[in-house]
Parts: structure tokens; sequence; C-alpha cells
């Protein structure tokens, strides 16, 4: 995957498996949720998955972790939760 940001504009190219990736997802969480309202209860895997699609979100819009605001930011914008 790459990303591509401009003043108006963020461009996201990523390959055909990538994107499939990210559709498997949709159905993970759809699971999750599901099994949340039915049982009030989250497995083990539902956590995995979660972890797993954390990340590529994290590299698809090319975040980068602030350490100062225990946040993911834009990249480049590092400073920029620090006074919210």
């Amino acid at each position: 995957m790459k990303t591509k940001i401009l003043k108006s504009k963020v461009t996201i190219d990523m390959s055909v498996s990538e994107y499939d990736t990210l559709f498997k997802y949709i159905g993970k969480l759809e699971s999750m949720l599901s099994t949340l309202h039915e049982t009030n209860d989250l497995w083990l895997s539902d956590v995995h998955n979660l972890n797993s699609l954390k990340w590529e979100l994290v590299e698809m819009l090319d975040a980068e972790w602030n350490s100062d605001t225990y946040r993911y930011v834009k990249r480049g914008n590092k400073w920029e939760l620090k006074h919210m």
C-alpha cells in the first residue's frame, strides 16, 4: 500500500490482495459484533482480529505513533494532538 498525502486530498494505492484483505476484516468485524450482541462476550480470536485490523489501518493510512499523546496521528503531524 502507498499513501500519498497532499494538501487537499489523500490517495491510497493498494493491490487487489490488500483490498480483499480489508473486505475480509469487514466480515470479521460483523462476526465479532454479532458475538458481542448475542453473548456479551469477546473471544480471544476476536481480539487478535481487532489487532490485525488496527495494523492494516495503520499501514493503509500511513499513521505514526505519537508517544507524547499516546495516539496515532497523520504522518508529519507528530505534535498535532499535543494540545488537545
